[in-house]
């Protein structure tokens, strides 16, 4: 064979080669539904397990009903209850704030309450302290009408002794008008 001869059939059998490798090895492409394909899976996630157990803290069923509870201070300054110039009568505002009271003492059984009936400085001392006494037993008595057992209740009178503002005008002496709870032993 001649070196021609070589060359020809070197090229010739590299052009058969390629076109058989371009022509055998493509992909033959033939449509399949949708529906035919198996589903495709999905990755695998790694789940982290936690290291500490969740501890869920446990709330009392009376704080989902009224979770004011949760921060509610029955000797605070505001949930004094006031009365008008030489009066014992509740009015709607203070019955508003014993009823507060009543759920505070219905979810907190082992509380009692001492209600301290205070005056503001006009007038007699003994008339103050039997004024304020009226107030404390009004105060007591309504308590009572919501269901709080009289036991968990006490009153006094401190009259015109214990003035929260001692200043001689009319705005003083409407805040020392007042029925005034303090939890008490029982």
């Amino acid at each position: 064979m001649n070196k021609k001869t070589k060359i020809g059939l070197s090229i010739l059998g590299l052009v058969v080669g390629v076109s058989a490798v371009l022509s055998g090895c493509a992909p033959k492409v033939t449509k399949v539904s949708s529906s035919a394909l198996p589903p495709a899976k999905k990755p695998a996630v790694a789940v982290q397990q936690p290291t500490q157990p969740v501890i869920t803290k446990k709330v009392n069923p009376y704080l989902r009903k009224y979770p004011w509870l949760a921060t509610y201070n029955i000797q605070s300054n505001n949930n004094n209850i006031h009365f008008a110039f030489n009066k014992s009568i509740l009015t709607p505002l203070d019955k508003m704030i014993l009823r507060k009271d009543a759920i505070y003492l219905k979810y907190h059984r082992n509380t009692a309450v001492q209600i301290q009936g205070n005056c503001d400085r006009r007038g007699s001392e003994s008339y103050n302290l039997a004024l304020g006494w009226r107030r404390a037993n009004a105060a007591k008595a309504y308590l009572q009408d919501l269901g709080i057992n009289s036991g968990r209740l006490k009153t006094i009178s401190f009259g015109k002794e214990k003035p929260l503002c001692n200043a001689h005008t009319r705005v003083c002496y409407a805040i020392n008008r007042r029925d005034h709870f303090v939890p008490a032993s029982r």
